[in-house]
């Protein structure tokens, strides 16, 4: 079930907030999170901030991050829920976006190297979405599926853009 492009884009940012707050050091309580802890209690001590670890995920890599981070972007979190059927249509993104599965599975589809490759990503598993590159994720499975993704944008820029069909995948 695909959504029409203006209510995708404006669900997908429902109740996401822009925040600007000054940089602070946190202190992760136990060292990194793993996907496990996605579960764990928040720990805290009289001077740290409380951290709620809400999603955390393996992404392949190596991972070439290009963040521009001399103008002011626009970061977002958001909750992305895939009923079986859903897909979220053929798309990219203007600026990075780190996905985590945190339940279920999705497909993810692109076009490389004249082909069109297809990778299933289970919970506890992510991706990483380039700037501008075309692809789709789908719920092809009989389960729902849950994604956070983090958007990170130029202003004003929409969370997605709708792309044509690649001609490796028609």
């Amino acid at each position: 079930m695909r959504l029409p492009t203006p209510a995708r884009g404006a669900a997908l940012f429902a109740g996401a907030a822009v925040m600007v707050a000054a940089a602070a050091p946190v202190a992760f309580a136990g060292g990194p999170i793993s996907a496990s802890a996605a579960t764990a209690v928040p720990t805290a001590s009289a001077s740290d901030p409380i951290v709620t670890p809400v999603a955390a995920a393996v992404i392949p890599g190596p991972i070439d991050v290009d963040i521009h981070g001399k103008v002011q972007s626009n970061v977002s979190t958001v909750r992305i829920d895939f009923a079986p059927g859903d897909t979220t249509g053929w798309h990219s993104h203007p600026g990075p976006v780190f996905v985590q599965v945190v339940s279920g599975q999705i497909t993810l589809r692109h076009a490389a190297h004249g082909q069109c490759l297809s990778d299933v990503v289970p919970a506890g598993h992510g991706f990483f979405e380039k700037p501008g590159a075309v692809h789709v994720a789908d719920n092809d499975r009989q389960d729902a599926a849950v994604v956070y993704a983090t958007f990170v944008l130029p202003l004003g820029a929409p969370p997605e853009v709708s792309a044509p069909v690649p001609a490796a995948c028609r």
